[in-house]
Order: C-alpha cells, then structure tokens, then sequence
C-alpha cells in the first residue's frame, strides 16, 4: 500500500520525470515512405522541446511545449483524478467559445477517450487588458495510479496524443497559441 510519504515521491516523479520526457514527443519526425524503413526509437525523433516550471512537493507543473511552429502552455495537476489546462493568449478576439469551436473535433475525440471539458475566458492578474482562454480536462485515474506502471504509461500517452492534437488542430483553424510571442507572462 502507497504510504503518505511516498505519494509525494511518485507525484513528483511522473511530473518532473516521467511527463516532461514524453512531453517531448508531442511532435516527431516521421521517416518517408520513399526510404528504407529503418528502426528507431521515439526518443531519438522527437522534436519537441519543453520547458518545465515546477515547485518541489507541489501536486502540478506548468509546460511550455514548442511544436509544430508554436508553443503551448499547459498546467498538469496530479491527484488522484487528473487535470490538465491548456492557456492561449486571447488575440484577435479569441475568446472560450470561439476556441470551443474551433477546437470541436479535438473535443470529440478527447471525450471518447474518457475526457470531460471546460472553456472559459482568465484574466491575467495585475494586467487587465489581456487575458487567456482556458482548456480544462479532466479525468479519473484509479485510486492505485501512483503504483500502477502500466496505468502511468496509459495516462502519459493518454496526455501527450491529447497535446499534440491540441496544437494540430489549433494551427489548422488559425489559432495562435505562444504566450511568449504575445508578449505575455508565462
């Protein structure tokens, strides 16, 4: 049985380790098809690079994940259900539901997978001209998560193929998602 000193340990594990290494592999370069096949691992094509903020003890991480020409800010909370927020810059009178339907196809796919969403419009602190669109997910892991490997790979993947059709999607209904390039605080 998981004690009460240990969660924190593996919390910070599938955050800080676990996470931050598969986020990597929101985009990787696929070999043509008019070469050779040849063997590869994922972690020698991935092309993502991530950025991690994190406190120690604390149950999330923020991840600033460059793909695909843009980069996506994204908050993971790990209890014993899971949250992870997806932050755009609101440009362009971007707002909740024009990202809601611009996003549509993405939500059905992420809903069949077990995913419950929430949009809504954030301002930023001390800055009352800008603000965020917020993407909440949710999902319920098992109670046993932070001891079952083979759950841990699920939700890991699980996470970044919902990541990297996010920002694919994004990009095709013309949405911008770099905090940084706006000029905004991340």
């Amino acid at each position: 049985m998981l004690t009460i000193a240990e969660a924190p340990r593996r919390t910070e594990r599938f955050l800080a380790g676990q996470m931050l290494e598969a986020l990597r592999a929101v985009e990787y370069e696929l070999a043509s098809f008019d070469t050779a096949p040849v063997d590869v691992e994922l972690a020698d094509v991935a092309r993502s690079l991530v950025e991690i903020r994190h406190v120690r003890g604390a149950s999330d991480a923020t991840y600033l994940i460059s793909a695909f020409g843009d980069e996506l800010l994204m908050q993971l909370q790990l209890n014993v259900h899971r949250l992870v927020v997806y932050r755009v810059p609101a440009l362009d009178a971007l707002d909740a539901g024009t990202l809601a339907v611009g996003l549509e196809r993405w939500r059905i796919g992420a809903e069949r997978a077990g995913w419950k969403f929430g949009w809504r419009d954030a301002p930023i602190a001390g800055d009352p001209g800008r603000r965020y669109v917020e993407t909440y997910c949710y999902a319920f892991a098992g109670s046993d998560f932070l001891e079952d490997e083979p759950q841990q790979l699920y939700w890991r993947t699980d996470i970044v193929q919902m990541t990297r059709y996010y920002t694919i999607e994004a990009a095709h209904s013309g949405i911008r998602l770099s905090p940084r390039r706006a000029g905004f605080p991340v």
